[in-house]
């Protein structure tokens, strides 16, 4: 139930069962704990590059670079919340009161990381629906997500989710006369219910909505070739090689999400609904399995970064921008990159304006917003 968490809301008997039969040796829990913190501190440091260069580069300010420092600061949390969590012990005399009762829904069971996991996928939702409008239907431009309105999208993202993950934090709670530390109490099938349709939340309605804009984008872009259908020259190649990397990105984004979290939303959803404690010996490697599944998800959030720095030529010379910093190097030449790939694109618009056939309606121009003008070969 709890993300991203080895203790359970389940019947610690189960628990018990499972680490008799596959307990792990000294090393194998060394290796484990090795290896998932190198995860956390890579993901940690990748994730913060990417804050920091929205954060100094006004250039790189778009709203795609927004929502994808929305998925990074989603990451980040997820980490830190995880990191906390391994790093508090369970004591044999749990707290009780308002500190056993906070322990228990935010520390213990790591359910911050529901939410986050919540903002991700409705963040890439709202990319994919960002971009579909903004390649297939350009013309309607009241459906475009602008600079100045992105805050307000975001803060709804968290907004929706942390209301979604609500009924997680309200019913858990440290029950001594229970089996397990952190219990729903008596309302364990309404939970049930609850947690699979969390996890279909996260997956299956995102997943329709984002396979059908990028459905949409590659068949404009490869089979009718009706995005960037008007762009000539080589201002034109150049910005539909940069539509195409950006599509490449995001739907590399999205699937690694999704191959990396499915996995662990069924892995959770047999666990609250206590199909191991039916035969023990039916599933002696769920254990490593719930492991397994919660590597894959940190994995997938110290990814992201090399997903989003690898194909995009300005995220790289971000890179090189600050390691030369940190070393105290020259960083001309990379600030001149930058300035030139803004101006560059920056003329691409201008040109595209210039160019675009205007709408005239009794003398009055749509496009330049004035009366047309006589000398106006147009």
């Amino acid at each position: 139930m709890s993300a991203l968490s080895n203790n359970s809301t389940t019947s610690n008997r189960t628990d018990q069962s499972f680490s008799g039969l596959n307990r792990p040796n000294q090393t194998e829990l060394q290796v484990r704990m090795v290896c998932l913190w190198l995860i956390i501190v890579v993901g940690l440091i990748g994730n913060s590059f990417i804050v920091a260069v929205i954060r100094i580069f006004q250039r790189m300010r778009t709203t795609t670079n927004y929502l994808l420092v929305n998925v990074a600061v989603a990451d980040i949390t997820t980490l830190l919340f995880t990191s906390i969590h391994l790093l508090v012990p369970i004591k044999a005399s749990f707290p009780t009161g308002a500190l056993g009762s906070f322990l228990c829904k935010f520390i213990y069971t790591n359910n911050i990381t529901m939410v986050t996991l919540l903002v991700i996928a409705l963040t890439l939702t709202l990319l994919a629906v960002e971009r579909y409008h903004a390649m297939v239907k350009p013309l309607l431009t009241s459906r475009r997500i602008t600079t100045s309105k992105i805050a307000y999208f975001i803060t709804g993202l968290w907004v929706v989710s942390i209301a979604m993950v609500t009924p997680l934090f309200v019913s858990l709670d440290h029950r001594p006369s229970s089996k397990s530390l952190c219990s729903p109490g008596n309302s364990h099938d309404e939970m049930r219910v609850y947690v699979t349709f969390l996890v279909v939340a996260l997956t299956l309605l995102p997943f329709l909505t984002i396979a059908f804009c990028y459905s949409r984008i590659i068949c404009g872009l490869y089979c009718t070739k009706t995005i960037c259908s008007r762009s000539r020259g080589v201002n034109g190649q150049r910005s539909m090689k940069e539509k195409k990397r950006l599509l490449i990105l995001l739907v590399v984004l999205t699937g690694v999400f999704f191959v990396a979290f499915l996995p662990y939303g069924v892995v959770m959803i047999l666990q609250f609904n206590r199909m191991t404690s039916k035969s023990v010996a039916g599933f002696p490697n769920f254990s490593r399995l719930r492991s397994g599944t919660q590597y894959l998800t940190l994995l997938n959030c110290s990814l992201n970064p090399f997903i989003y720095a690898i194909p995009s030529t300005n995220y790289r010379c971000c890179l090189k921008y600050f390691v030369k910093r940190i070393f105290c190097q020259d960083t001309t030449k990379e600030l001149e990159t930058l300035e030139l790939r803004d101006t560059s694109i920056r003329n691409d618009i201008e040109l595209k304006l210039v160019n675009k056939p205007r709408r005239y309606i009794n003398g009055y121009c749509f496009e330049c917003q004035k009366p047309k003008n006589p000398a106006d070969p147009c």
